[in-house]
């Protein structure tokens, strides 16, 4: 029963019960706190700062760079849950912690900060080379992040920057195989895109205003403000990618690219049972993958039974459907069926 599971399950599993067998300590009220009068934090300080780290080492032997990052995301991690599972009266060595706040905080922006320079240094070095953004990213961060879980996360990230910030002269990108077709006029996707972000720019003053005609504290304002911007920020990226991130076919595959916010595929061509036009009113459904943003699907790509795709998180997903919004739609299906002839 337990033969399939990997020290990464066991690890998340030790820690969860862990973290439960806290939150029930400091939650219910019973012999061992005293029945809600006697509650000590340091037991669990004692966990996220010694026991989780030590069994994280013992248990994967990583290296001391890595095992330090381990152990700062434990203790930050840790210190925020603990402020939430703690009572305000049983707050002992808490009310420290949490007086350190700002401090964390600044640590913690400073790392970010850091990591996002490295990265982007990199990434703009590769770019030079060969012109391939997302190939120069991908490269970046496993070589970053290699048999992390954090890798397609810091990717996503990533995207987002290059794409909202960094990107320039488009039209000079490269991107892997041999055709490659778009997405961004179907009916006015990148036009919508546009709109909506000019409304949330017009709108971000008016709330900040009306935010000070409330009587809220101005910190709320502009904490909104910051969200608002960062929020914009992402659609930007999501409109810049749409613009010139391609759907593609390479020698053995559909490479399916959709902005930033969707989760790349690729789909071997032997995969794929038939391709055909659809109608764009298609509902939400188990095993099937829809992509549209702002404009309609008008491609649909079946795929055999027992199909499985990687998602995002590197995990495999029974996929039987994939529909799709493209700009030139019946060149994307004859392109498909030429693939699929000659594979006999």
């Amino acid at each position: 029963m337990f033969a399939g599971i990997g020290r990464k399950h066991w690890f998340a599993l030790i820690v969860l019960l862990a973290m439960s067998a806290h939150y029930f300590y400091f939650r219910v009220p019973f012999f061992a706190n005293g029945y809600g009068r006697d509650m000590a934090d340091w037991p669990l300080l004692g966990d996220l700062l010694v026991t989780f780290p030590l069994l994280y080492y013992f248990m994967f032997r990583p290296s001391l760079k890595a095992f330090l990052l381990k152990w700062m995301v434990f203790a930050m991690a840790g210190c925020a849950v603990g402020s939430m599972i703690i009572p305000n009266g049983s707050k002992d060595l808490w009310l420290g912690i949490e007086r350190l706040w700002p401090l964390l905080a600044l640590v913690q922006g400073a790392l970010e900060l850091y990591l996002l320079i490295w990265m982007v240094r990199r990434m703009m070095a590769l770019v030079r080379l060969d012109g391939n953004a997302d190939e120069a990213m991908a490269s970046a961060i496993k070589g970053r992040f290699a048999g992390s879980g954090f890798a397609p996360f810091a990717l996503f990230e990533a995207r987002i920057w290059y794409y909202g910030l960094f990107m320039r002269r488009g039209e000079r990108l490269r991107y892997t195989g041999q055709q490659h077709f778009s997405y961004d006029k179907n009916d006015g996707n990148v036009s919508n895109q546009f709109a909506l972000i000019m409304v949330m720019l017009f709108e971000m003053p008016l709330s900040h205003f009306m935010l000070h005609l409330v009587a809220v504290k101005p910190v709320y304002a502009w904490i909104v403000d910051v969200l608002s911007v960062w929020s914009v920020l992402y659609l930007v990226a999501e409109y810049r990618a749409s613009q010139w991130r391609p759907v593609s076919l390479d020698a053995e595959a559909l490479l399916i690219r959709y902005g930033v916010f969707a989760a790349d595929r690729t789909v071997s061509y032997d995969m794929i049972e038939s391709v055909a036009r659809c109608g764009g009113d298609i509902r939400r459904q188990r095993g099937l993958l829809r992509y549209r943003q702002f404009g309609s699907m008008n491609v649909e790509i079946r795929l055999k039974a027992g199909s499985k795709l990687m998602n995002g998180f590197g995990r495999a997903q029974a996929v039987s459907r994939i529909c799709i919004g493209l700009d030139k739609p019946d060149a994307f299906i004859d392109a498909v069926r030429v693939r699929l002839a000659a594979l006999g």
